[in-house]
């Protein structure tokens, strides 16, 4: 591939029914705060441990140092395995080191954090829309009490979770990605953590201090100006998602620019890639399931159109089939 009445006879089973109504009315708040305290805890508890994530059966672990009080947010990523790597992200400066290569990349996003924080993060009173949230049983992870939490999609458009939260610090210390029929697609976890008031000096300073690497500027895409007309429309969003930015960017090995759609409904994000043929591109058509990440290609008004994301692949079809050419087109 290149670059979603009552007689009275009836009356007590009318009460019970109300009854059970509040309990279950009761259950969705009480998980509800769960995820809202989860939420708070990502931005202000200090921490460091090793987080593990498994995915297509392979396995990576990292160090985490997450630290965030009134002077910021910070965290620094160590690859423990594969690649040598480690990330350090101040507030929204993000710089990577790669010893083997002796580079570094610096570039600047909105802090997002590791992949547990980024997940915690999220606004879960707005994600009921598209969401069912249910409390289940207390589980150990990592040594500590974690209450587990169920995110289940109320469509096929999406995939679930299912989210471990401390029961005392209400910070995330696992979580599964689960597909349609509630099986785990991928899994992230901490295998050691340690929350605490404040964070050693020690580990806050990257390994190397980047003596004699090559040095790398990265534009960031909030950096480019979003895109208010566009040659292309969608006919029909899944539902629950938004356009959330529309850019341009130059692709690898492409001499025209391209357009970048990112959508979202604020868990799940799809990318659509609007690019120019060329004479010598390879094309891409169908799709393609690359583990969690579906993609579908199609041919539309002579430009390969890539619909990328972290969903189900009938969600990624029924958007590439959406997308309409509207350039000179009256609507």
């Amino acid at each position: 591939m290149s670059s979603f009445f009552f007689p009275r006879l009836l009356l007590p089973t009318f009460i019970f029914a109300t009854c059970f109504s509040s309990v279950v009315q009761a259950a969705d708040q009480a998980t509800l705060d769960v995820l809202l305290r989860m939420q708070t805890a990502s931005q202000n508890i200090n921490y460091h441990g090793t987080l593990v994530f498994l995915q297509n059966g392979q396995v990576q672990s990292m160090r985490v140092v997450h630290k965030a009080d009134k002077t910021g947010r910070f965290e620094r990523l160590i690859n423990l395995n594969g690649v040598a790597r480690e990330v350090v992200r101040k507030d929204d400066l993000v710089i990577c080191y790669m010893p083997d290569s002796k580079e570094v990349m610096v570039s600047r996003q909105k802090f997002k954090g590791n992949v547990l924080t980024q997940l915690a993060g999220n606004d879960f009173t707005e994600l009921q829309k598209n969401y069912d949230f249910t409390l289940e049983s207390m589980e150990r992870i990592a040594g500590r009490e974690a209450q587990r939490v169920l995110i289940q999609p109320r469509d096929n458009l999406r995939y679930g979770y299912r989210l471990w939260v401390d029961n005392e610090k209400s910070i995330l210390l696992k979580s599964d990605l689960l597909n349609e029929q509630g099986e785990s697609l991928e899994q992230a976890m901490f295998a050691d953590i340690a929350i605490v008031d404040h964070i050693p000096e020690n580990l806050l300073q990257p390994t190397s201090t980047g003596d004699g690497f090559t040095w790398y500027e990265r534009e960031s895409d909030n950096s480019k100006p979003m895109i208010l007309d566009s040659d292309w429309k969608l006919k029909l969003l899944p539902r629950g998602f938004t356009v959330s930015s529309r850019f341009r960017h130059q692709i690898l090995g492409s001499s025209v620019p391209s357009e970048h759609w990112v959508l979202s409904d604020g868990l799940a994000n799809i990318s659509i890639y609007f690019e120019k043929l060329t004479d010598d591109q390879e094309i891409f058509e169908g799709i393609a399931p690359m583990g969690v990440v579906n993609a579908f290609g199609i041919i539309n008004a002579e430009h390969q159109i890539t619909i990328i994301g972290e969903v189900p692949a009938n969600t990624v079809e029924q958007l590439a089939h959406s997308v309409i050419f509207v350039s000179g087109v009256e609507e």
